[in-house]
């Protein structure tokens, strides 16, 4: 072989390994992101909201970990309003100006995280998946699979490798 080519092959070969690694950093970064997002995850108020929509919001909050109402399958927007005194589309608004989600994504958000909290624990080894899903709230399978994915950036199977 020609010595030039010997040093276009190399160098082909070198860009290419550099591509490779550029690439192989990005979906860790991206991943590792969503990862700690999910696990040190505060939900943000906005304080430039009106006041009784930052008192609603910590109420809704203090209700959900307190009473841990994400664990009822059959919570809605409007059973919670009606606990906390107020109506759907107050609460609502609230939880979309204050916190920049809607409901069933904030809903899910707590429910993810007992599922983390779940699957940690040794004792999560001998439930099935649908299960876990079930005691976080959820009613199906697909909805859990899909919140999981979108709350922490992977899905199931690659979260329980990681562990």
């Amino acid at each position: 072989m020609d010595y030039p080519v010997i040093i276009i092959i190399e160098s082909v070969a070198i860009v290419l390994l550099t591509i490779a690694l550029t690439l192989f950093i990005i979906l860790f970064i991206r991943r590792d992101r969503a990862l700690r997002k999910h696990l040190f995850h505060t939900q943000p108020i906005s304080f430039n909201e009106n006041e009784n929509d930052v008192k609603l919001i910590m109420a809704l909050k203090s209700k959900m970990e307190n009473d841990r109402l994400f664990t009822d399958s059959t919570i809605t927007l409007d059973k919670i309003a009606k606990q906390l005194g107020t109506n759907r589309s107050t609460l609502s608004k609230a939880i979309n100006s204050g916190m920049g989600v809607n409901f069933a994504t904030f809903l899910n958000s707590y429910r993810i995280k007992e599922a983390i909290r779940l699957l940690n624990e040794n004792s999560a080894q001998s439930y099935k998946m649908e299960s876990i899903g079930r005691m976080c709230g959820f009613n199906s399978r697909q909805v859990f699979h899909r919140a999981f994915k979108n709350e922490t950036g992977m899905n199931l199977r690659q979260y329980i490798k990681k562990l």
